[in-house]
């Protein structure tokens, strides 16, 4: 797994990916809502929940501490994953999917969703400090 890290970061921070815009293909949404307050406090605990709409993924962002780490998530084959990122900053999750996705986020809470339609391991990445939040087995 630490290869599959390892391999996934330095693709990440390729040169092609730096020269195109990203762009946020179909199965990716966002829409932002700005929060009340922004606290100094370190991010809350990771939550991947269920919910009737499909399994839920929180994302906390404050500053450079980004939780979750790598959480472990079972979905199937074309089946919605909810994310909700709650940030400090704006910014976006890249899906190492196949084709690959983009959930931009706003300062405040931002929900979105990831759909993929290739089994295999998926990595959810923040951009801006390469940190992998999930880690998705699509079976």
């Amino acid at each position: 797994m630490a290869l599959t890290l390892v391999l996934a970061l330095a693709a990440c921070g390729s040169a092609d990916e730096d020269t195109a815009p990203p762009t946020e293909p179909t199965g990716a949404t966002s829409s932002a809502t700005p929060s009340a307050a922004t606290s100094s406090a370190a991010p809350a605990s990771p939550t991947t929940e269920s919910t009737d709409l499909g399994p839920l993924l929180t994302v906390t962002i404050d500053g450079d501490q980004i939780s979750p780490n790598a959480e472990e998530i079972d979905l199937g084959t074309g089946d919605k994953l909810l994310v909700e990122v709650q940030s400090d900053r704006a910014g976006e999750l890249h899906v190492h999917s196949a084709p690959e996705q983009f959930v931009q986020f706003a300062a405040g809470t931002t929900d979105g969703e990831i759909v993929v339609n290739t089994p295999g391991t998926v990595e959810v990445e923040d951009h801006d400090t390469s940190a992998v939040v999930a880690l998705i087995e699509v079976h």
